[in-house]
């Protein structure tokens, strides 16, 4: 596998307001780039940071909090709403912030559909984990609550950890590397092959109960990864289906934090 080289990841760091965004973009940079406050809305324009760890160079975007519409009062909070989405447009990898105080909101939620349908990869970051009191099982059942709310994300993988008092951060920005790293990820047309061979087609079959037999894989792009399957049979795949496929990949190739896009396309192609 190889992974396709870039200068800088950008990475927007959204979430509804106040659940500490701007606290974690101080903390990543050791120096006061961004407004900190506890009241919710303060940071209205996104503040873009460079941020380098060894050869890891990434753009820090921290946008205004995200807020529906009908509880936007303020002219300028609702143009923060539409700069929000834009900002997280250009990014190439989200980091989801959610308050452990607080828990899943459907709000939050909803900002998670926003990231995983623009294709930006995902970090599930859930913030003020120093203040919840903890028990054996407590991080545990944190993550299946997290998991069973989000379950559209189930690809990204999620930290715990402390903006206010830098706990975790370390292990955050080796994690921010290792998704950018997979969104690049470029699979050999070999191993492509090798994965096809060693899947049992003949046993998947369809909820229709038609049989879906795969002769070629190939990979048409990067960040997201895109793979176009080659069949005989005509018509969209179920979306079971497509599912199935895209967790072997995720188990053979990995593809950490990122969304798998699969496109069909009938017919065998010659190689």
């Amino acid at each position: 596998m190889e992974i396709e080289t870039s200068e800088r990841t950008e990475v927007a760091l959204i979430g509804r307001p106040n659940v500490g965004k701007s606290t974690l973009l101080n903390r990543l940079l050791r120096e006061e780039r961004s407004i900190v406050t506890p009241v919710p809305g303060t940071t209205r324009d996104a503040v873009d940071a460079d941020f380098r760890r060894g050869e890891d160079r990434f753009l820090l975007i921290d946008t205004a909090g995200i807020r529906r519409k009908t509880k936007t009062d303020l002219h300028a909070e609702k143009l923060s709403v539409i700069m929000a989405r834009k900002h997280l447009e250009r990014s190439d990898l989200a980091l989801l912030l959610l308050d452990a105080t607080e828990g899943v909101s459907a709000l939050d939620a909803r900002i998670g559909g926003y990231a995983h349908e623009s294709g930006r990869s995902i970090i599930l970051v859930v913030n003020k984990w120093d203040a919840v009191e903890k028990g054996q099982e407590t991080l545990q059942e944190f993550t299946r609550y997290i998991r069973a709310r989000m379950k559209y994300l189930d690809y990204a993988p999620m930290i715990f950890l402390s903006a206010l008092t830098g706990q975790r951060l370390g292990k955050l920005v080796s994690l921010m590397a290792e998704v950018a790293r997979a969104r690049r990820r470029r699979v050999s047309a070999g191993d492509l092959q090798a994965f096809v061979e060693g899947v049992p087609w003949d046993r998947v079959s369809s909820p229709q109960r038609q049989k879906v037999r795969v002769h070629h894989i190939r990979q048409a792009g990067v960040a997201p990864p895109r793979f176009i399957l080659h069949t005989r049979r005509k018509g969209k795949l179920h979306f079971a289906f497509e599912r199935f496929v895209e967790n072997r990949l995720r188990e053979r190739f990995g593809f950490l934090g990122t969304p798998i896009r699969i496109g069909l396309r009938v017919g065998i192609t010659k190689r």
